[in-house]
């Protein structure tokens, strides 16, 4: 018996390209970054590139509107795909099948992220400056 079932969490290269099939369904293609479990000696961590390739339906592309940098997890079955170029040289590479994406973390926007700082500074300023409450 043989099992091929695979799960990453990375953050989306770009953003998901839909297509519609002639059969009416459709294929949502994406890649995100797998950052690896070690640094390097520059302090970096590498990250690997990891195709995705989703059959049947992109609503939950959709609803949740992902995007490039958001974060998600992905699980399906690898699938390695072997041709024979132009010149005659054997090439191969690989996608993962998918079969369940979710959604783990929106990328914040520099305003998004400036609004987080400024209302966490404004809750820390409330609580430092209170020093009239009885307890």
């Amino acid at each position: 018996m043989s099992t091929n079932i695979c799960t990453f969490c990375g953050r989306l290269g770009d953003n998901p390209e839909i297509t519609q099939l002639p059969n009416g369904k459709e294929s949502v293609r994406f890649s995100i970054a797998v950052d690896r479990n070690y640094k390097r000696d520059d302090g970096t961590r590498p990250s690997d590139w990891i195709p995705v390739v989703k059959w049947g339906s992109a609503e939950y592309v959709r609803k949740t509107n992902l995007g490039k940098g958001d974060k998600v997890v992905v699980s399906g079955s690898i699938e390695i795909h072997q041709w024979t170029d132009q010149e005659g040289k054997q090439k191969c590479s690989f996608s993962l099948n998918c079969t369940q994406i979710e959604l783990v973390q929106k990328k914040q926007s520099k305003k998004d992220e400036a609004a987080n700082a400024a209302a966490a500074a404004a809750q820390q300023g409330t609580l430092e400056g209170d020093d009239d409450l009885p307890f």
